[in-house]
């Protein structure tokens, strides 16, 4: 009996041991599969853990360049224009969206050292943005701005494994651009975009831009999105350029700064049918009053006032839309010729009123009473009375009285238009017909050329 238990346990033993050894396997795969999946899910965790315990962002990054014991921190710009809107030339100020990023160094954030398995390229963590130190960037030409919130706030932020810091964010802003318009409306303006450290002096920050970026090989450390500066109303955006200097010098120190340079050329095309045409056929207008016959004084005066006032209003709409500037604009110079043009039209008829007034007061007091007018008249003396105003000649087209009308040609016509009266009045008014239109030819070419040489010796200095 007792040699049959131990046979049976003998045979047993072995069965119940495999089977402890295969449970203990399936869980120490188990455990071991728990483990990675626990590990892989908390990597970001621990590797936030142990670049954040000793981390204090009170206090900047070492310096960039590993060589130097004390030195700045270099940070590198970029940016990407999403949108360029209204460029108020009464306030001088323009408006744009931007996607704004800088990059620096910062080797306590390092963790390529943890030597973890499957080590990520970079941790995107935004939340920890007031935890970590950040470049006190701000635009000294800015006068309004904001962040996009909706959603959530539109940035983030990088960490990569050797401590590089990308951070992005998004910003529409309302900047100032001095203008200066004396060539207006073919002038060009320059605005420029500022940025530099507000506390920081260049011992401790430099700026640069990144020209890592490259667009056909050039660096561009600025971009455009498609369509960007060729849908504005009255600009398009020439080019971009970010050489220029714009160190800060204060009695605090020297910052540090980048500038972009924004070179923003107007359409003169909008203005030639708005402006340059409507008060070119005004003054076209006014002339029409040396072809009126001077005794049509409502007709001429109606004509004269008519473009008079109509010339004042459309200057004073021109000059609502463009600030109180001091000096004098091109286009002052063509509004106030093209007044004077009208007024002179206006000045001119009085000319001609006044001097057909006094010929004819001059004639009233040489003509013989009319009582011995009358006794000439009963002598039979005939005594022809002198017409008191100028008369036109007859163009009736008639040859001898009674015979067959005879039709005048085109240049009968034309030699009747061209031909100089002897009275005096009449003789201001043809004069006038001429006169005035070669003047004005001859002010274009003016202008025009004076505005050519302008903008070339403009276009020259900008650049």
């Amino acid at each position: 009996m007792l040699w049959k238990s131990l046979e049976r346990a003998t045979v047993t033993f072995p069965i119940f041991i495999t089977v402890v050894l295969d449970l203990i396997g399936i869980q120490a795969i188990r455990v071991n599969e728990s483990s990675i999946r626990v590990n892989s899910d908390s990597q970001e965790q621990i590797i936030l853990q142990q670049v954040l315990r000793d981390y204090d962002q009170r206090v900047r990054p070492p310096p960039t360049n590993l060589s130097e014991l004390y030195g700045p921190v270099h940070v590198k710009v970029n940016m990407l224009i999403r949108m360029l809107s209204k460029i108020d030339v009464v306030n001088m100020e323009y408006s744009m969206q931007i996607t704004f990023r800088e990059q620096w160094m910062d080797r306590r954030l390092a963790y390529d050292h943890l030597n973890l398995p499957n080590t990520p390229k970079f941790l995107t963590v935004p939340h920890i943005k007031n935890n970590v130190w950040m470049p006190d960037t701000f635009f000294p030409t800015e006068k309004a701005a904001h962040r996009h919130l909706i959603d959530t706030e539109n940035m983030f932020l990088r960490i990569y494994p050797d401590g590089k810091i990308l951070y992005s964010v998004r910003l529409s802003m309302t900047c100032s651009c001095p203008m200066y318009l004396q060539l207006y409306p073919m002038d060009a303006q320059n605005c420029d975009f500022d940025l530099i450290s507000y506390a920081h002096t260049d011992q401790d920050i430099i700026y640069s831009w990144d020209d890592t970026l490259t667009v056909r090989g050039i660096p561009e450390p600025v971009q455009t999105k498609a369509g960007v500066g060729s849908d504005l109303p009255n600009f398009w955006l020439d080019k971009i350029e970010t050489h220029h200097d714009c160190i800060s010098r204060t009695n605090t120190g020297t910052y540090d700064c980048l500038r972009m340079r924004m070179k923003l050329k107007r359409l003169f095309s909008y203005y030639v049918s708005q402006i340059y045409g409507p008060t070119m056929m005004i003054v076209v207008v006014s002339w029409v009053s040396f072809w009126i016959d001077m005794h049509s004084t409502a007709g001429r005066v109606a004509l004269g006032v008519t473009t008079l006032l109509t010339m004042t209003t459309l200057q004073s709409s021109i000059n609502a839309k463009l600030p109180p500037v001091s000096y004098v604009k091109a286009i002052d110079v063509w509004l106030g010729a093209c007044q004077t043009f009208v007024f002179g039209a206006l000045i001119e008829y009085a000319v001609v009123s006044y001097s057909d007034n006094s010929l004819r007061s001059t004639r009233n007091k040489e003509k013989p009473p009319k009582e011995n007018f009358r006794k000439a008249q009963r002598r039979g003396v005939f005594m022809e009375e002198e017409t008191p105003f100028y008369q036109p000649p007859c163009t009736c087209g008639l040859a001898i009285i009674g015979a067959e009308p005879m039709k005048i040609s085109i240049l009968d016509k034309l030699q009747t238009l061209f031909k100089k009266p002897s009275y005096l009045p009449a003789k201001i008014d043809f004069y006038a017909r001429f006169i005035t239109p070669v003047g004005f030819i001859v002010f274009n070419i003016i202008y025009w050329t004076s505005c050519a040489i302008l903008v070339a010796k403009s276009a020259e200095e900008l650049k």
